[in-house]
């Protein structure tokens, strides 16, 4: 039995409806939780397979079904303003491309844009004016598929926006245009993998390529384009040889789009976190940066995760899985356990996953590695944690204290097992977040493995069990709740919890039964 919802996001305004499959029984009794609190307790008989749960505010929802052989659960998000940008992919739009399943997996993992990958006839001419054509890597596309897959993607609540490089032209449109291009030194063309000109954004190039996007949102139907960069070069010469810095332009790019572009959605791909501190005060809908070495730990991830959220938007961590493609299944599936855990207990989401339940193993997308079923459907139990519990692990208010109140004289959290703040391997790391009246504490369990790089595969984490947390308490404590995505299908649950004398305050002394991956304790106070 599976229950999923048919949209990767609802609005307040809008019937929640979620399918039903492989359900044998007559009756079907669904929960719906927001947090700990169930909104919605109600038996269905099992005639239909479409199921309403009505009309529901803001936030995430956990579902627990159960009938007479079982139970099975998922969640799902309700948005009106889009704060949490989940974003995947879709790379294939041949004419033989009619079905449209692969828009349905992405809104079972509540993706609510997709970026529409290499769609485009040419990087300097994103629309063709052939119905058929091939890209400039080869691949067949049909214009006919991209607009069929940008109406399926509206239907499932997700926004379209079509992928458009920066600054990339073909050859023979660059050699037309040498004024426009960038160079090295002896006035040499810069090329990227020799096929693709770089293009200068501080000449007539700039208002060329703002029109090719608008092009592609009027005409193709795109809601928004996903701005490219590939890096490098962050300085060159211009036809003139003048220097130029890239950093220096892009601010204007992005300021010239939203002005021809107002309501459009706008992604810039800060390339190896570049230059995200001058991009990300643009108006931009999401910040979206692209990790490559030498962001290689964990702990890397959460450093570019924090500075980016200064910005108050939501943050999207292109961090490609190679492991799907150089390591085995099982390491592989570790791996983007700990690569999903990492970057949204720190409140920010992957690009990852899309075409046909593939994961993105390298900077070019077609190729993709399809996951096995297994795979998808522990991973997809993941994304659905962290939809249910948004309101937690996306809250911006929340101060991550992990640095200043562990270890060391800091008495504020105590731990009687090996722990780290810093994401070292072979321990369970701490991510401490605090406000007033809510304490955050998530361990992600990292004891199974002695690497710290998130791109290498995993052996299992071995499972430890009956960890005490000691918890300075000057306040007066209302809850203290646990989740697991692995436990009582992530269902919160009170955790046992005694209040013993502390040196400076009273303590809380917490016993976790039991981490496999990872556990988040949520303790509720007098602000």
């Amino acid at each position: 039995m599976e229950i999923y919802p048919l949209k990767g996001v609802y609005k307040s305004t809008e019937e929640v409806i979620v399918l039903i499959e492989n359900c044998k029984s007559d009756k079907i009794k669904i929960k719906v939780y927001n947090l700990n609190n169930c909104v919605l307790s109600k038996e269905y008989k099992q005639s239909k397979k479409e199921i309403s749960l009505g009309y529901l505010g803001e936030g995430g929802y956990g579902i627990i079904a159960k009938t007479e052989d079982g139970e099975c659960s998922c969640a799902f998000d309700v948005q009106d303003t889009n704060h949490i940008f989940r974003y995947g992919f879709l790379s294939d739009f041949s004419s033989d491309d009619k079905d449209n399943s692969d828009v349905l997996y992405l809104a079972k993992h509540h993706v609510n844009a997709i970026q529409f990958y290499d769609w485009s006839y040419r990087h300097h001419k994103l629309v063709s004016d052939a119905i058929e054509y091939t890209d400039m890597m080869g691949k067949n596309n049909n214009l006919l598929t991209i607009k069929n897959k940008i109406d399926e993607a509206h239907k499932r609540g997700m926004f379209a926006l079509g992928y458009g490089a920066v600054y990339a032209a073909a050859k023979d449109y660059a050699d037309a245009h040498p004024e426009y291009r960038l160079y090295g030194s002896e006035n040499k063309p810069i090329m990227f993998i020799d096929v693709f000109a770089i293009m200068n954004l501080n000449s007539g190039w700039l208002n060329h390529i703002i029109s090719q996007y608008v092009d592609a949102v009027k005409n193709v139907g795109f809601d928004g384009i996903h701005m490219d960069t590939y890096g490098f070069p962050k300085t060159a010469l211009d036809y003139q040889g003048n220097t130029i810095h890239l950093e220096n332009d892009f601010p204007t790019l992005i300021k010239k789009t939203r002005k021809a572009l107002p309501d459009a959605k706008l992604v810039f791909n800060n390339v190896g976190n570049w230059p995200v501190d001058v991009t990300k005060k643009e108006d931009v809908d999401a910040v979206y940066i692209e990790v490559w070495p030498f962001y290689n730990t964990y702990y890397h991830l959460k450093e570019i995760i924090n500075n980016a959220k200064s910005e108050n938007k939501p943050v999207v961590i292109a961090a490609y899985p190679a492991a799907f493609r150089l390591d085995n299944a099982q390491r592989a599936l570790n791996s983007e356990i700990m690569l999903l855990c990492t970057i949204n207990v720190h409140g920010a989401t992957q690009l990852w996953f899309g075409e046909e339940n593939a994961a993105i193993t390298q900077g070019y997308y077609s190729d993709y590695k399809k996951l096995t079923n297994k795979q998808e459907k522990i991973l997809r139990r993941y994304e659905d944690f962290f939809v249910r519990y948004e309101e937690l692990f996306f809250d911006n208010e929340l101060i991550d204290v992990s640095l200043t109140h562990a270890g060391w004289d800091n008495t504020e959290y105590r731990f009687n097992f090996n722990y780290t703040v810093t994401g070292e391997p072979g321990k369970l790391w701490a991510i401490i977040r605090e406000k007033p009246g809510l304490k955050l504490v998530t361990i992600i369990n990292l004891n199974g493995d002695e690497s710290m790089e998130w791109q290498k595969g995993r052996n299992d984490a071995k499972t430890v069990r009956n960890m005490k947390m000691y918890v300075e308490v000057p306040e007066i404590v209302k809850n203290v709740f646990w989740m697991d995505p692995e436990k009582s299908n992530g269902t919160m649950q009170e955790l046992c919890r005694e209040t013993i004398d502390g040196k400076k305050f009273p303590e809380l002394e917490i016993t976790i039964p039991s981490i496999k991956n990872l556990v988040t304790v949520v303790i509720e106070t007098e602000k």
